[in-house]
């Protein structure tokens, strides 16, 4: 039977990793020991090779083995990946289960089994997972079935191997632990509530890390993304998975938390789940008004901040360098801010405002469509009189926005900002004229 010679490979394997050391001493000793010491040398090594291979023996090694394998439970859901040292419960996913419609480990077809317990007996959970014509020697110990071991020993002894590798399929009675998650949901008086234990999905987190390893990392994917890279055509195309996460399970000792932890190295990829982004889209301004109202909203924390203050000083009457200093320091910023808005409008195609999709003034068309090229707006351009009209209209919704019933612009109190406005318009109609 295949699986029963892949069962003595797999000793002879075993017994070959542990013999290694043993011919590397018999080298060493060649080389640095005289006739008669290396003659009592040989005796000894003799004589512990031939223990090692009884050992090694089929029967013997599987009669141990079969000791061994209540130390291990495998498993599709292990409770280690909350905490390595958790002593609960974890599970096997039973096939026969209906499938959620929502992805689970249920969807795997052939969900390999993860192994945790002892990692000292981790040889033997190798032993159960070895696999000939699509089927695992933990399948036949599961359904009963001795065929792979009957050729390696007598009936008790196979019928013995049997029941102790059946233990390694037995999770025993469900139970938590303090350093497992854990979560009290409450149901009817009568019960109280119902302790929830999440399990990590080993066999799924494998299954997933597999596909993206090899979506990343194969020579087929490799050789795509070359191909793709020269722009020239292949058979496949290329999977890319953007902002995977990386955790860690078990430190230095992933070995400790499972199996199939072990043969990741502790690593388990998350994919990215955050929300998309939201990206506004350029749009021309509907009209002259709408775009004002667009730059105000982007500085109305601006705003509220000058009001608070002016209305801070108002309260106090005071008026010295310093305060005229802040005042013109932040209308400054709102100056600086519209020049960035005005700069992302003019971005968009040009000749927009003269489409019919935008009913914008031509003074500010001028400003902020400045590769339109039908012959009026050039005209109206080139004479810059759009400068000063964008620069009173920039003072004017300013003013009105500063507004309150605390702080009237047109109170001689406030005078000394109206002025202030007055001169950002005219630095800002030179600022246009220049850049024109």
């Amino acid at each position: 039977m295949e699986l029963t010679h892949a069962i003595r490979q797999y000793i002879a394997g075993r017994c070959a990793a542990k013999l290694e050391p043993l011919d590397k001493e018999l080298v060493k000793a060649e080389k640095n020991m005289e006739a008669d010491e290396l003659a009592v040398f040989r005796l000894d090594w003799q004589q512990r090779k031939q223990e090692l291979e009884s050992k090694f023996a089929a029967a013997v090694w599987l009669t141990d083995a079969a000791r061994r394998a209540p130390q291990i439970s495998l498993v599709s859901h292990a409770l280690k990946y909350s905490h390595s040292d958790a002593k609960g419960t974890s599970l096997m996913l039973t096939p026969e289960e209906k499938p959620y419609s929502r992805l689970s480990s249920h969807h795997l077809k052939a969900p390999k089994a993860d192994v945790v317990g002892n990692a000292a007996v981790l040889d033997v959970a190798n032993l159960l997972l070895l696999e000939a014509g699509g089927k695992r020697l933990l399948d036949f110990v599961a359904e009963g079935d001795s065929s792979p071991l009957d050729a390696l020993g007598d009936q008790a002894a196979v019928q013995g191997w049997v029941s102790g590798f059946k233990e390694a399929l037995h999770s025993g009675d469900p139970a938590s632990h303090t350093l497992a998650k854990q979560s009290y949901f409450p149901v009817d008086d009568s019960v109280g509530y119902h302790l929830l234990a999440p399990l990590s999905a080993s066999s799924l987190h494998h299954a997933v890390y597999q596909r993206i390893q090899a979506s990343r990392f194969s020579e087929a994917s490799k050789a795509a993304r070359e191909a793709r890279k020269k722009s020239v055509f292949w058979e496949s195309g290329t999977r890319d998975y953007p902002n995977l996460a990386l955790q860690t399970f078990g430190g230095t000792k992933p070995q400790n938390v499972s199996l199939l932890n072990s043969q990741r190295g502790g690593k388990l990829y998350l994919l990215n789940s955050q929300p998309p982004e939201w990206q506004t889209q350029a749009k021309p301004p509907e009209s002259s008004e709408r775009f004002w109202q667009q730059y105000l909203w982007r500085i109305h924390k601006q705003i509220r901040g000058l009001k608070s203050f002016l209305e801070w000083v108002d309260q106090r009457n005071l008026n010295n360098i310093d305060i005229r200093y802040e005042r013109a320091r932040r209308v400054a910023s709102m100056v600086d801010e519209l020049h960035q808005f005005a700069a992302s409008v003019q971005q968009l195609p040009s000749g927009w405002s003269g489409g019919g999709e935008s009913n914008i003034s031509l003074h500010e068309a001028c400003w902020l469509d400045p590769k339109r090229t039908d012959e009026t707006f050039q005209y109206e351009r080139e004479g810059k009189e759009w400068c000063e009209s964008v620069a009173k209209t920039f003072g004017r919704v300013l003013s009105k926005a500063m507004t309150t019933n605390k702080l009237l612009m047109a109170d001689d109190e406030t005078r000394h900002f109206r002025q202030q406005i007055r001169v950002e318009s005219k630095r800002l109609m030179m600022d246009l004229e220049e850049w024109t």
